[in-house]
This record gives structure tokens, C-alpha cells and sequence, in this order.
């Protein structure tokens, strides 16, 4: 005769353990994977697609990463587009470093010649 199966008490299939106090593997490794997303610029709704959890889970892990002082929840800026513009800035001024011309600097970027030349004088005052 086969034993009833025990019934498995609820923290069992928690996400956070209640007796031990830990998260799971998979949990952390998921954690450490939206914070790394996150440190890289990427948004709420790019990083819940990419590990297939909910927008709200990946809120709730950069929330509690800032109240702990994670630093890879430390942005240098608010918006992706500033970051990028201060990364444009830099490549612009190193290959003209390099002897390119402005209109070469625009087509390796694929950004505008005018730009290039805005920059460029931006960075000789």
C-alpha cells in the first residue's frame, strides 16, 4: 500500500524561503541578471522580456537593490539618450585625435556631418 503524499506547506513554493530566510538560486540569479540589465541601461520592459518575468518584479528588484545601495542600480544619468550623446561626444573626439574628417567621423557614426562639425567646435573653446 502506497503512503498519502505529505501536503507541502506554502513557503515551500515561495520565491523567498520563510524558514531559512534566503531566496532561491534562480531567484538570485535572476536578480543579479535584471540589476546587471539595469546597470547596462536597459529598461523595465527590455529586461522583463528578456528573463520572462513581470515588469513589476523588475521594479520591486531595482527598489530593493537602491534601499540596500547596490551600486549597480546607479545610473549616471536618468535617460539612456544622454548617456549615448556623451558616448558620441567622446568617439568624435578621438578620431578626429586619430585625423579624421568630420565627414568621416559622420558616416563611421552614422550621424550627420553638421553635428560632427558642432561638436567639434564645441570642444575647441
Amino acid at each position: 500500500m502506497i503512503a498519502p503524499r505529505r501536503r507541502q506547506p506554502f513557503h515551500a513554493f515561495s520565491s523567498f524561503n520563510k524558514k531559512g530566510g534566503k531566496a532561491l538560486d534562480i531567484v538570485k540569479r535572476r536578480r543579479n541578471q535584471a540589476l546587471d540589465m539595469y546597470q547596462e541601461m536597459a529598461t523595465y520592459e527590455t529586461i522583463a522580456d528578456c528573463l520572462d518575468i513581470s515588469v513589476t518584479t523588475v521594479v520591486q528588484y531595482v527598489a530593493r537593490a537602491k534601499s540596500k545601495g547596490d551600486v549597480r542600480v546607479k545610473r549616471p544619468f536618468k535617460h539612456r539618450g544622454r548617456q549615448l550623446a556623451v558616448q558620441r561626444r567622446k568617439s568624435i573626439k578621438d578620431m578626429k585625435a586619430l585625423g579624421l574628417s568630420a565627414r568621416e567621423i559622420a558616416k563611421r557614426l552614422g550621424i550627420n556631418v553638421r553635428l560632427v562639425q558642432i561638436r567639434l567646435k564645441e570642444g575647441n573653446k
